[in-house]
């Protein structure tokens, strides 16, 4: 009986594991059919269906008069997608043979090693191989792909934009570049949605205007919006049918506020004026330019050399011309109009007789002698001896002692004052393209805290190693008598230590009249930008109005439709008095009169056209350079005197001197703008509107009139 009564509870046990295992069953069975059955249901149509990505045409960049800068032609890309395993290395090698008959061929070995790094990241996705702009030879590769279309499983074809800039270098600084996006890339911008395949604005606009939200809030831009193609695969992944197609939609267009023509003026002129340059010094090789409408802010003209080809980072000539690209000597990636500091020179001259001036410290009338120098330590050198100079006269003459002498009487705390009004030392707050630099307005307080910081700094190296020196002397010492003789040693450099701090103290971060002397000549701790010049000059240009500089007019859609308009923004208005800036006017317009350091380059222009300007020779101030041979090349001016209109400020890195090098750049600047005939500088029919002019200039004339 116990026996029959136990195999009976067995029984019941395993009827019910049998029940549960049975039930257990059963409700699986209505999660997966029932409960979950749309998710897995949606997953299984995902299995057999494929996205591919179809690009869009990035908006077009023109000039502020429709002329193209940046547009798209068409390309084939060609692609290999859903590659077998055992196929990859045989359809490789034979698109690679097909490639190299027409010398656009790529390494068989190194496409199949990253083509199955990016299989490992995305398998389904195309994988780029070549680009092919259109033509006889891209046609005859297309060609022949087709014919051996059988070989040649998994190979794709297809027409698609490449961003193309029709004026090569032109603007390159401006408009900047695109790329392939990079993995940090897509993790940055992943809320744009991006593809691995994808290209995106790397530099200058076309990196700022990539993605850009409007005033309203709505995310615009030149990237456009991508569409695709929903296609049904079967088990090996090939085609079988088109499931859905939705078109990709172009981006929006920027137009700018560049000329085209003017554009073009700065960059012959620049390259033209390098050229010279490097014949009188092997070290030039750089340069920028930039060139405002005095009464917006616009800017008309920007550009740096050495220049980049924006073509060059999507045709793939990039890597051929790494060297240049990646040189360290000229830097060709650094926009040196908003990126480069420099010396000012004699260019700045106008805020020291302009702080003069405030201050009432002078009479523009009252004369000095010019001997050839400064006759205050440590008598710092003129470029000429000028006899006797007024305010006018030294400014047509670049007179440095004439100015070292006023900024003297008038404090250094004045010049800083005038300077900061004039936007000098500061970014002038352009948005449109990044980098832009501060620069350096020397002042007591600026010095004071850079020296004691790098003094202290130095102090506390060069303490720390003798504390060093001396403890291991000590540790090694053999006796108490020359423990005691080093540490009297010790003591006597310590004291010496204490004797260079002091000294270094007092030479690098108070501030002497040594410092004003060279501030009130551009030289010294002076260092701006092109942007910062031009607008400066602008300023004194327009009568005192500070401008925020400006490179987009207005952004449409490709329907036409103006999305976005940029206004003129005026961001300071001078305190100084009209009648300061008139008479700095007045020495500008001087320096391009018989007798002015830039008269040669003007004197053949109609007489309509008053012209208004500073030449400056300005030591580098580099390490390693000569100072009585290096010099920047650099020249500031506006025009028409009597109606601003424009305003240039150029620079040649070791130009030796302003009117021989920027200056001609200048001169090609203003020809084109008043549109005059080249051989006689004769105004052309189609020139613009000149203002009548108010007569001819000349220093002896003035001279004469003033005695």
């Amino acid at each position: 009986m116990e026996d029959k009564k136990r195999i009976k509870q067995k029984l019941e046990l395993f009827t019910m594991i049998v029940f549960v295992i049975f039930g257990i069953l059963i409700a699986r069975l209505f999660f997966l059919q029932v409960v979950n059955a749309a998710e897995f249901r949606s997953q299984s149509e995902s299995n057999r269906t494929r996205l591919f990505y179809e690009p869009a045409c990035r908006g077009e960049i023109v000039d502020r008069n429709g002329k193209v800068l940046a547009t798209n032609k068409p390309v084939f890309n060609i692609s290999v997608v859903n590659l077998e395993e055992k196929n990859q290395g045989k359809v490789i090698r034979e698109l690679s043979k097909i490639l190299g008959r027409y010398d656009v061929s790529h390494n068989p070995e190194k496409i199949t090693q990253e083509l199955l790094e990016q299989y490992r990241i995305r398998s389904f996705q195309p994988v780029e191989v070549a680009r092919l702009p259109w033509g006889e030879k891209a046609f005859e590769i297309v060609s022949e792909i087709e014919e051996k279309r059988s070989e040649l499983p998994g190979v794709m074809i297809r027409s698609e934009p490449l961003r193309y800039y029709p004026g090569e270098n032109l603007a390159g600084h401006v408009l900047g570049f695109i790329g392939k996006i990079s993995q940090q890339e897509l993790e940055q911008y992943k809320d744009y949605k991006y593809g691995n395949n994808e290209w995106i604005g790397k530099y200058g606009l076309e990196r700022v205007f990539e993605n850009y939200t409007l005033s309203s809030g709505e995310v615009i831009g030149l990237r456009g919006k991508k569409g695709f193609r929903a296609v049904e695969v079967d088990a090996n992944n090939r085609t079988v049918r088109e499931l859905a197609t939705v078109s990709s939609a172009p981006g929006d267009s920027l137009v700018l506020t560049l000329d085209y023509d003017l554009q073009s003026a700065l960059e012959k002129g620049l390259d033209e004026a390098i050229d010279r340059a490097r014949g009188e010094n092997p070290k030039a090789g750089a340069g920028a330019g930039v060139v405002l409408d005095v009464n917006s802010g616009a800017i008309l003209a920007m550009a740096s050399r050495p220049s980049i080809n924006p073509n060059d980072f999507v045709n793939g000539n990039y890597k051929n011309r790494q060297s240049y690209y990646n040189s360290e000597k000229y830097k060709p990636f650094l926009n040196r109009a908003i990126q480069g500091v420099y010396p000012p020179g004699s260019t700045f001259k106008m805020v020291t007789g302009m702080a003069a001036l405030e201050a009432g410290v002078i009479n523009p009338k009252d004369t000095i002698i010019c001997r050839g120098y400064y006759w205050k330590p440590p008598y710092i050198k003129d470029w000429e001896v000028h006899g006797k100079v007024d305010f006018i006269k030294a400014l047509a003459k670049s007179c440095n002692t004439y100015f070292q002498y006023i900024a003297d009487i008038t404090g250094i705390k004045e010049i800083v004052r005038v300077a900061t009004e004039f936007g000098l030392g500061e970014k002038t707050g352009l948005k449109d393209i990044t980098g832009e630099a501060e620069g350096t307005l020397p002042s007591p307080q600026w010095k004071e805290e850079l020296g004691k910081s790098i003094v202290e700094r130095e102090y506390k190296k060069k303490y720390a190693d003798l504390e060093a020196k001396y403890r291991n002397l000590i540790a090694s010492a053999k006796d108490t008598g020359e423990v005691a003789e080093i540490k009297a040693k010790k003591q006597k450099e310590i004291s010496d230590l204490e004797n260079w701090y002091h000294s270094q103290m007092w030479s690098r971060a108070q501030w002497h009249p040594y410092d004003t002397f060279n501030t009130s000549i551009g030289q010294g701790s002076n260092n701006y930008t092109l942007l910062q010049l031009a607008n400066y000059i602008a300023a004194i240009a327009n009568g005192g109005t500070r401008y925020r500089p400006y490179l987009v007019k207005s952004i449409k859609s490709q329907s036409g439709e103006i999305l976005e308009t940029f206004h003129p923004e005026k961001i300071h208005e001078v305190s100084l008095s009209k009648d300061t800036i008139e008479k700095v006017r007045l020495g500008m317009k001087a320096v391009t009169k018989p007798g002015g350091t830039a008269y040669f380059l003007f004197h053949d222009f109609p007489p309509a056209i008053q012209l208004a300007a500073k030449t400056g020779t300005a030591q580098t101030g580099r390490g390693g350079d000569d100072r009585n041979r290096d010099f920047h090349g650099v020249f500031v001016g506006f025009a028409p005197y009597n109606n601003p209109q424009i305003a240039v400020a150029l620079l040649v890195e070791y130009g030796q001197s302003g009117s021989g090098t920027a200056g001609r750049v200048a001169r090609e600047i203003f020809r084109e703008y008043f549109a005059l005939d080249e051989e006689s500088t004769e105004s052309k029919e189609n020139g613009r509107e000149v203002p009548e002019g108010q007569g001819e200039f000349d220093i002896q004339t003035y001279e004469m009139n003033r005695e």
